[in-house]
């Protein structure tokens, strides 16, 4: 597989036209480093972020890396303790399941972090049921095959309105920020 870098990221040159975390990104036209296969509250899914370049050198420069320990983040809401920026922003949370059911319940648990996308196989419709819980719970609903990828359902575009940041919002952030550092997708901090 070849790569480069631009910016922080390491850009895959080589694309798996049959990937369908990616084709569904491509086909909604959203950008953003993809992080595969991530368990966040015990679900198996799939995370599209945004990458916040400055806040990332920041936290190089000041040799900061990801913070995984919930209660470590917490204390950053005190008053006597600055947090450090925050490198990620989540986009999407996606999940395929060999079932929709499974998958629905991957998604939908996380509406108050960002947009949701439920991956299906292409060659079959979704069942109208699948569907009714989409629009229930603002999730998209995308069809991926060989051909390329179907949008099915037309879900909510980020987190739902109520929904406020909070320590547990940040604490999943750093997650994915370590995940982002682990699979090579940007530098690590260098080690002093």
């Amino acid at each position: 597989m070849s790569s480069e870098r631009r910016g922080g990221l390491l850009i895959s040159t080589s694309c798996d036209h049959h990937d369908p975390e990616q084709l569904a990104v491509d086909a909604l036209g959203w950008s953003g480093a993809l992080v595969k296969d991530i368990t966040l509250f015990g679900s198996r899914v799939s995370v599209l972020a945004h990458v916040d370049h400055e806040a990332h050198e920041l936290r190089q420069q000041t040799n900061t890396p990801p913070v995984v320990d919930r209660p470590s983040v917490a204390l950053w809401e005190w008053p006597e303790f600055t947090a450090p920026p925050s490198v990620v922003r989540m986009v999407a949370i996606m999940a395929i399941g060999a079932r929709w059911q499974s998958a629905m319940k991957a998604v939908s648990g996380f509406a108050g972090f960002s947009s949701t996308v439920l991956i299906l196989p292409q060659d079959a419709p979704a069942p109208s049921s699948c569907v009714a819980m989409a629009e229930r719970y603002g999730v998209w609903m995308v069809r991926t095959g060989r051909s390329g990828a179907v949008i099915d359902h037309y879900g909510r575009v980020g987190p739902v309105a109520t929904s406020r940041p909070t320590t547990v919002t940040r604490w999943t952030e750093e997650l994915v920020y370590a995940r982002l550092v682990q699979d090579c997708l940007i530098e690590a901090s260098p080690t002093r």
